[in-house]
């Protein structure tokens, strides 16, 4: 800008003229013979959010926008985290249904975690190098326990490197309520060598009740407000084989999902005081039979 307004000021008097320009050549990171190299699907991961709410629906796009397109040169880590937020209105995305504290809550960017989810099992299928990856605090439905990859704040990221030796292209898109990511690059692994990954349910813990009495409401009224969901112990194996037989069997990694209570609120507006007080005793035995019957 000083060079034009200099020489326009003092040089330039009429006509065609010119000025030598100082500038810096960010050369690409790349070459066009190593981008070349990025052609073989290595990694594929596909997921269903068909059932989810508007709201929901468009974070898991705009998330998944925001992921399409990356490319990992040899050793470079990506974290899924850092390219997803800040989980705004500015930033595309919508309040929808997320985990927090073992509840379900509304806040922006609910659904976002199917999305690094599906990049897992592409990245999984690919073998690179997983450097950072956390279970949901409870169980998902769109994966087996231990397959699933959270979002959260600053204290929960997807984070993968590059181990191998070209450039890898990661492709995010949703179709037809249907997640899909594919992690393209140079295939190299011999064609007779297969790898898959098996959840394994170690334990499970069955969801308690929890009862509330609201005298706002009328004395008998149940109503449930959250359903209980199971919670477990689940690891995950990585299975290798060649030419059919089993070469290996590894831990991959291990989870721990929370049970989450069945909240049940019980009417007891007028009721008796006997009656509030057989509800309380059956409320102490935690049997919801009970806690109906009374």
């Amino acid at each position: 800008v000083d060079k034009v307004t200099d020489y326009l000021e003092h040089v330039w008097k009429d006509g065609p003229g010119s000025v030598d320009l100082d500038v810096e050549i960010t050369e690409p990171e790349g070459s066009r013979e190593e981008l070349a190299k990025v052609k073989d699907v290595l990694g594929q991961g596909v997921t269903d959010y068909s059932a989810s709410s508007a709201a929901r629906a468009t974070n898991v796009k705009n998330g998944t926008s925001k992921l399409n397109g990356k490319v990992l040169y040899p050793g470079e880590e990506i974290s899924v985290c850092d390219n997803m937020v800040p989980f705004t209105e500015e930033n595309g995305y919508e309040p929808a249904a997320s985990y927090a504290n073992g509840t379900v809550v509304e806040s922006f960017g609910g659904g976002i975690c199917q999305v690094s989810t599906t990049l897992y099992q592409a990245v999984l299928q690919a073998e690179l190098e997983v450097t950072e990856r956390h279970n949901h605090s409870m169980i998902v439905k769109y994966v087996e326990p231990s397959m699933d990859a959270a979002i959260a704040g600053n204290y929960k990221d997807l984070k993968f490197k590059n181990n191998l030796d070209a450039p890898v292209y990661i492709e995010g898109y949703c179709s037809g309520g249907i997640i899909y990511f594919n992690v393209y690059g140079k295939e190299t692994r011999p064609s007779n060598r297969e790898i898959s990954f098996e959840s394994e349910t170690v334990s499970k813990t069955d969801p308690k009740v929890q009862f509330t009495m609201d005298a706002s409401l009328t004395a008998g009224s149940v109503s449930v407000t959250q359903s209980g969901q199971s919670g477990c112990i689940a690891q995950l194996w990585k299975i290798v084989k060649v030419d059919g037989k089993q070469q290996s069997r590894d831990l991959f990694n291990k989870s721990n999902y929370q049970a989450t209570p069945k909240l049940i609120t019980i009417g007891t507006k007028d009721a008796t005081s006997e009656t509030l007080s057989a509800l309380k005793a059956a409320i102490t035995t935690g049997d919801e039979a009970k806690v109906r019957s009374a």
